[in-house]
């Protein structure tokens, strides 16, 4: 079994659906309509991301109205757990091609003025256009500290940014992503 396909059966775990979100549609499973929307969050082309999955473009286009209904109905629930369940689920779709962003993914205080900044600026999605992320690369790095702030020593150093003057926003360094994705084992 592929990586790709290993990926697609655990995202996500079907004994965690609500039965709805269970079966496929035109052969297009939830994993499958996950993975392009992360792409979309990227700007990555869809044809070229249904190619690497294997879906036909037009059983794509027959289905994703119905998973759209589908995923919105089940978000609009009262079960909060399949908010948690999506949310993790497009997180890894999305971590198929994450690309560095230096130094917002290794520096806890870059990240915090960032932070800071976007939460200071009119439009913060525009502060991060303009820093060249995209809304992908926005969800990846909340994910990544969001996991990294259960460390209580990296919290105190988070606590210690947030307070004190705003520093300059950094200058980031990021790079194009690449797709299709390598396999897990091949990546650096």
């Amino acid at each position: 079994m592929s990586t790709r396909d290993a990926l697609l059966r655990a995202l996500p775990a079907d004994g965690r659906l609500p039965e709805a979100l269970r079966a496929p549609i035109e052969g297009v499973s939830l994993g499958h309509y996950l993975v392009v929307e992360a792409a979309r969050l990227d700007g990555l082309p869809v044809p070229a991301v249904l190619a690497w999955l294997g879906v036909p473009q037009r059983a794509f286009a027959r289905a994703e109205e119905l998973w759209s209904e589908r995923v919105s109905d089940a978000l609009a629930g009262d079960d909060d757990r399949f908010d948690a369940l999506y949310e993790d689920a497009l997180g890894r779709a999305l971590s198929l091609w994450a690309r560095p962003v230096d130094p917002l993914d290794r520096d806890i205080g870059a990240w915090m003025t960032f932070q800071r900044h976007a939460l200071e600026a009119v439009d913060p999605g525009e502060l991060a256009r303009r820093a060249g992320l995209t809304p992908g690369d926005e969800l990846r790095l909340a994910r990544l500290w969001r996991a990294r702030l259960a460390d209580p020593e990296v919290l105190a150093l988070a606590e210690a940014a947030m307070s004190g003057p705003l520093a300059p926003l950094p200058a980031l360094a990021v790079p194009p992503f690449v797709f299709p994705p390598a396999p897990a084992e091949e990546r650096p």
